[in-house]
């Protein structure tokens, strides 16, 4: 595995050394999202990295090169080892030095690996938040998400109650992206990118 995401990840990092880099715009740090389906992970990933000149790497994406897809490996290996497999990727993203913009599947946070990879003294982690309604309707009301069949509502609301602690927990900052487009959440995060942070402001 890990020969297979050091030539991904190699090729990423190539990609960052090609952009343009803009010292206005573009952070020395990395920038990971987490947060539930329907926040805008990807989306918003995707307008960071535009913004910032930064390449975008998502998580479930990663991993998918890898192993394959995810529900045939959930259902193979069952979830402590999906976990187990997603906290490696993680760190191995944010055990490179290059900078990129991060973002992790909706349940990454539940395994102590990825908490503690998201730790990292040279990474920005962003929680975005985000009303039901808003979530619900962004994620089509649950089609094609068989983890939402039956009950897309009830079945979000129990995900974020068991989850919502741990993203608090690893954030350095909450955006709130309901009524945002990924353009204008891509710019509030930026914009919080370059301000210190507590532990640089007051050594």
């Amino acid at each position: 595995m890990t020969g297979a995401l050091e030539a991904r990840l190699t090729a990423a990092a190539t990609v960052a050394a090609a952009a343009d880099e803009d010292p206005d715009t573009r952070p020395a740090r990395r920038i990971v999202l987490v947060g539930p389906m329907g926040a805008g992970k990807t989306t918003v990933g995707r307008a960071v990295a535009a913004v910032t000149g930064l390449p975008f790497v998502d998580s479930d994406e990663l991993f998918a090169q890898v192993h394959g897809p995810i529900p045939e490996f959930f259902a193979e290996h069952g979830e402590a080892a999906f976990r187990a497999e997603e906290a490696r990727v993680i760190g191995h993203v944010l055990g490179r030095p290059a900078p990129c913009v991060l973002s992790c599947g909706g349940g990454a946070v539940l395994h102590p690996g990825t908490r503690r990879a998201l730790a990292g003294p040279d990474s920005d982690v962003v929680y975005l938040a985000v009303g039901e309604e808003e979530a619900l309707r962004r994620v089509g009301g649950g089609a094609g998400r068989p983890v939402l069949a039956g009950d897309p509502a009830g079945t979000w609301r129990r995900i974020l109650a068991e989850r919502e602690g741990l993203y608090r927990e690893v954030a350095d900052l909450v955006l709130d992206t309901t009524g945002l487009t990924a353009a204008e959440a891509a710019w509030r995060i930026v914009g919080d990118a370059h301000r210190p942070r507590r532990s640089e402001s007051h050594p």
